[in-house]
């Protein structure tokens, strides 16, 4: 059983190395929305109970889901073979949308008869947290210069675990790559008391899927705090939206 900040790596190296994240209750959405902020995803303050479970150190990289891709026969996005951003196997995934990012879930699960998925909105702000309560940021509240890969609309996102990991030991969950979560923006958002985890997967195609995190090409700091969140289409694939996993305990 993994403890808390043991990893594993599992077998036929197609299993990610996880971290386990005690249960306990996250005070979402701290510190407050700033209230000169132009960006249409507010947030409010609330408490949720997470119970515990394990998330990947870091995002599924270009060399994980092309792999995917060559042993089932998937439909990778063109957009990923031939974007020169993401030639570096360890590169974050990108392109992929939250279809594409279910479809690896399900069959890791098959693969491996363990419950695979991806991560929940309440759990990655959690885990993002790595212990620290009512900060900005993964690392506390210091800018974010130094701390993740961020503001570079030009460039190419950097290998996973380009920077140390959080209280946790987890990579990455502010800048690198947007993570799609497993829950819809309204099923979250904006009457979070009403979530739950008994029914989490997006019934409705119409429903646009939680993203969390940030991405490499974020200029906007606020969305890299542990309380943002933002939303996008199902099957929309994008160069700055990937995916963690998750594995419920």
């Amino acid at each position: 059983m993994l403890t808390q900040n043991q990893t594993v790596s599992g077998p036929k190296n197609i299993e990610p190395e996880l971290v386990r994240i005690p249960a306990g209750t996250v005070t979402m959405g701290v510190p407050a929305f700033p209230p000169d902020s132009k960006l249409p995803h507010r947030w409010r303050e609330h408490a949720v109970h997470v119970p515990a479970f394990a998330i990947a150190k870091s995002a599924v990289t270009v060399g994980d889901y092309l792999a995917f891709g060559e042993q089932t026969g998937y439909a990778i996005a063109a957009e990923l073979r031939s974007d020169r951003r993401f030639e570096d196997p360890r590169a974050p995934a990108a392109y992929v949308s939250w279809i594409d990012a279910v479809r690896y879930t399900q069959w890791l699960a098959r693969e491996t008869a363990k419950s695979y998925r991806l991560v929940r909105d309440a759990e990655y702000e959690w885990a993002a947290r790595g212990g620290l309560e009512g900060k900005l940021f993964p690392w506390g509240d210091e800018s974010p210069e130094g701390h993740c890969d961020w503001n570079n609309a030009e460039g190419s996102p950097l290998p996973v675990a380009s920077f140390p990991p959080n209280g946790y030991g987890v990579h990455d969950t502010a800048g690198s790559i947007w993570s799609w979560c497993e829950e819809c923006y309204e099923q979250v958002a904006p009457d979070e008391s009403k979530m739950c985890y008994e029914d989490t997967q997006i019934r409705d195609p119409r429903l646009n899927p939680v993203c969390r995190g940030g991405s490499y090409k974020s200029a906007d700091s606020t969305v890299l705090r542990c309380a943002y969140r933002h939303e996008d289409p199902v099957d929309g694939r994008f160069d700055c939206i990937g995916f963690r996993l998750a594995l419920t305990l």
